[in-house]
């Protein structure tokens, strides 16, 4: 082609267009699996750093997301302004604009009980809200899953009835780093909170629960939460895992093609079968991207 082009003394343009495939894969629940539970998670998160376990309650839904607080794409984040670490990453990503607002704001009020509101600016969200878990010393289950179920109830209650319309909320695991507090607690405060909040509501209104990628723990007992909270006609709790897979321009095929037709990148069945061919050069995230 390229020797065609030069005898014509034009250029070759290369051209690549792609299509993009959503696949939902089914979780497998094994009995005989050896491993623990934790360390299955542990596997599955190796494997899908950004998987997501997505459940519907009425007209919205809560999912629980592996990742960074800071770089949710959400409408508000949600921020424990009593978590010192926390707090601090987040202003300093924000900018010095959002952490001279929120210091001057935290200056009027009441620390320990108010709510602040600030711009995102860096961040990819709409609006920064900050919000103490004012906790005792040694609290036990009952007291702290109240002032968790407080914490959450009142942020979704800002959010929810804010004069701006809002539809998505990202929350860090509220108080998983306390000493000594129990992680199945606080999964079950929040997310029992986060369902009686969109049970509550018309509006179409996601509830995110972002857990750091090491913390296996943690992930696995929001799970196992969350899972417990769907439809019993729903099997595995529904958990759904989806795949972005690149096929290019795909052909209908057999099982006696090797490689596609020339022209085309992957063979399909035309339902939901797609085989892909030729990625020995492609990147791992380019080919496959879990989201």
């Amino acid at each position: 082609m390229k020797s065609i082009a030069q005898s014509n003394r034009t250029e070759l343009k290369l051209t690549i267009k792609s299509t993009i495939k959503k696949l939902l894969i089914p979780k497998v629940l094994n009995k005989n699996l050896p491993t623990t539970n934790i360390e299955q998670t542990q596997t599955v998160l190796h494997l899908f750093p950004n998987i997501i376990m997505n459940t519907t309650i009425h007209n919205g839904s809560i999912q629980l997301v592996t990742g960074d607080l800071i770089t949710q794409n959400v409408d508000v984040i949600v921020v424990c302004s009593t978590s010192e670490l926390l707090l601090k990453n987040i202003l300093e990503k924000a900018s010095l604009v959002v952490t001279e607002e929120y210091y001057r704001l935290s200056s009027s009020v009441d620390q320990q009980n108010s709510l602040i509101e600030t711009t995102p600016r860096n961040l990819n969200c709409k609006a920064i809200l900050f919000l103490p878990l004012i906790t005792l010393l040694n609290p036990d289950s009952k007291i702290l899953s109240n002032l968790i179920s407080e914490f959450g109830s009142i942020s979704l209650n800002h959010i929810l009835y804010h004069p701006k319309v809002f539809r998505t909320v990202a929350f860090p695991a509220i108080g998983c780093d306390l000493i000594r507090c129990p992680v199945n607690i606080v999964a079950q405060a929040m997310i029992d909170t986060a369902v009686a909040k969109l049970k509550e509501t018309i509006l179409y209104f996601t509830v995110s629960s972002v857990i750091l990628p090491n913390q296996f723990n943690i992930h696995h007992r929001f799970a196992n939460r969350l899972a417990l909270i769907q439809k019993p006609s729903e099997p595995f709790g529904s958990v759904k895992c989806s795949f972005l897979i690149l096929v290019g321009k795909s052909i209908l095929g057999n099982k006696l093609m090797k490689v596609p037709s020339k022209g085309y990148d992957s063979t399909t069945d035309n339902n939901q079968i797609f085989v892909v061919y030729h990625d020995a050069k492609a990147y791992t995230n380019y080919l496959i991207k879990y989201q």
